[in-house]
């Protein structure tokens, strides 16, 4: 009985003082792990166990990178409590339900060690966070994300990772600021168009040239 009583004891305190909060919400990320090419580290350098902080952390960045389609990384500089608040308020409202999620570099790095994400490890300097989303998005809500970060002048947007590719913020911008499917479909079909309706005016002017051409040879027989 008290054994039973201390360990529920125990997983309230872990719950309310070793996991971060923000971490806590409920999330519709599915459990899936990134792709490795060496199975991730379990022990220190000193062949000691992680503690289980450090493992709820890496678990976590690793389930979002693996199952976010994008995911922008920012840095942010000296932002205050209520600031962080309202940047959260902002992404969800404005961009299709985006989170904000305060991350530790140094896991960070640890998470994308080893898989086809390892050079965005690079990005992750100093007090950094992410923005992402736990379904699939369209182009334009990560655009509107972009442009909620870009009016905080205490954050900067310094990468990105969409699907497969590792983007910097130049490359991220050229690629939300394509055309939509919608638009590329109907410049594709007015390519496609525009030869044939050239060729039907050409064929829709020939009877008239015909008939005058029949005209003119009839006008001079009778002369």
């Amino acid at each position: 009985m008290f054994s039973s009583l201390l360990r529920r004891s125990f997983v309230s305190a872990f719950t309310q003082r070793v996991v971060p909060r923000n971490l806590l919400s409920t999330s519709s990320v599915a459990h899936v792990k990134l792709e490795r090419s060496q199975p991730a580290k379990t022990q220190t350098t000193y062949k000691k166990p992680f503690t289980q902080r450090k493992q709820y952390l890496f678990s976590t960045y690793d389930e979002q990178f693996a199952a976010s389609k994008t995911v922008l990384i920012v840095q942010h500089h000296n932002l205050s409590g209520s600031e962080l608040t309202e940047q959260r308020r902002e992404l969800k409202m404005a961009a299709s339900g985006a989170r904000l999620m305060v991350v530790r570099p140094k896991m960070v790095r640890a998470v994308l060690r080893d898989t086809r994400y390892g050079n965005l490890g690079e990005a992750f300097v100093g007090p950094t966070a992410i923005v992402c989303w736990d379904q699939d998005v369209e182009l334009e809500a990560v655009k509107k994300a972009m442009e909620v970060v870009k009016r905080q002048k205490k954050m900067v947007l310094v990468g990105a990772k969409h699907e497969d590719m590792i983007l910097n913020a130049q490359m991220l911008a050229g690629l939300v600021n394509l055309p939509s499917m919608e638009t590329l479909r109907a410049q594709v079909v007015g390519v496609v168009q525009a030869p044939a309706q050239q060729l039907a005016g050409v064929l829709k002017r020939i009877p008239q040239r015909l008939v005058g051409v029949l005209k003119q040879k009839a006008e001079a027989g009778s002369d």
